[in-house]
């Protein structure tokens, strides 16, 4: 058995369209945590949002580790520790704040149970008359998501607050967003190129049209290598997942780097390996045929 570790993604890698973990992935991912392979989650989520699946997937048993919000932080699912790695601070998110507001975009600072959305004018006009139009309570978020201008994810972000002024956003927070329809967003991602925030800040695409900014450095990369220094695992020894950019850092020098069929296609470009769907079990297909090979 080669492999000491699997790193999964979790939306359009671990989970499927409706949000969920395929059965035959479930099981195959017990199975070999059962054999004593480490399960490490790595997401641009809260550690709040990936506790349901972490405790699905049975990984307080087996000391599973989890890396969230592009990696500002490690969590133990068995011992509840979370290590922080980096955060933005008020400096940062003003500096931020400047630049971004040159842009018709929305803005979102994820703390650890907490998101701010700041909305401009023409997109808080726009988003009302959606939320009207589809009669959604007050208390219905304002951020926008992976497919649509409206997301509700209140299941790892219970306190929603929104502000219509700069001025208003946190003091920190563990990333900003930038969001905005797919062809807006790579307009704003395009400007970035001469300007100074560029080398300052990490800025992936977690999708279409959410750009996510941490500092420098901070990356799921750097999370995973410090998990794999701690535990003594080499770069042939760990299979990673994922399907966005925010991932490809984690695939740099991994033997084992495998792209969702539904990936972006930057990350097919990076990934040594491309394995089906999120939606056709493509992580479980893959570890069978790394079985059927020897690897696992």
């Amino acid at each position: 058995m080669a492999i000491k570790a699997i790193v999964c993604d979790m939306d359009g890698t671990l989970l499927n369209s409706q949000h969920k973990i395929s059965p035959n992935t479930l099981k195959k991912l017990i199975e070999l945590q059962q054999k004593g392979i480490k399960l490490i989650l790595a997401s641009g989520r809260s550690y709040i949002r990936l506790l349901p699946d972490a405790l699905t997937l049975k990984m307080n048993q087996y000391d599973g580790l989890m890396i969230d919000v592009n990696g500002t932080s490690i969590y133990h699912v068995q011992t509840s520790e979370r290590n922080r790695i980096n955060i933005l601070d008020k400096e940062n998110i003003q500096e931020i704040n400047c630049y971004f507001s040159l842009f018709n975009v929305e803005l979102q600072y994820s703390q650890d149970d907490a998101i701010y959305t700041y909305l401009p004018e023409s997109i808080y006009r726009l988003k009302k008359n959606i939320r009207g139009e589809m009669k959604l309570p007050e208390d219905y978020p304002w951020t926008g998501g992976m497919y649509s201008w409206l997301c509700d994810t209140r299941d790892g972000y219970p306190n929603q607050i929104l502000i219509r002024n700069l001025k208003d956003a946190p003091d920190f927070c563990n990333k900003v967003s930038v969001v905005q329809d797919p062809l807006y967003i790579q307009f704003v991602y395009q400007s970035l190129s001469n300007h100074s925030l560029y080398e300052k800040y990490e800025f992936v695409f977690s999708d279409e049209r959410k750009l996510e900014i941490t500092n420098k450095g901070t990356t799921k990369g750097t999370a995973l290598n410090i998990i794999m220094e701690k535990y003594g695992i080499q770069n042939d020894e760990v299979i990673v997942f994922g399907d966005s950019e925010n991932d490809i850092s984690m695939f740099i020098e991994k033997k084992y780097s495998v792209a969702m069929e539904n990936s972006l296609p930057k990350t097919k470009q990076i990934a040594n390996y491309i394995t089906k769907s999120n939606d056709q079990e493509g992580i479980f297909h893959f570890l069978v045929r790394m079985e059927v090979e020897g690897v696992l």
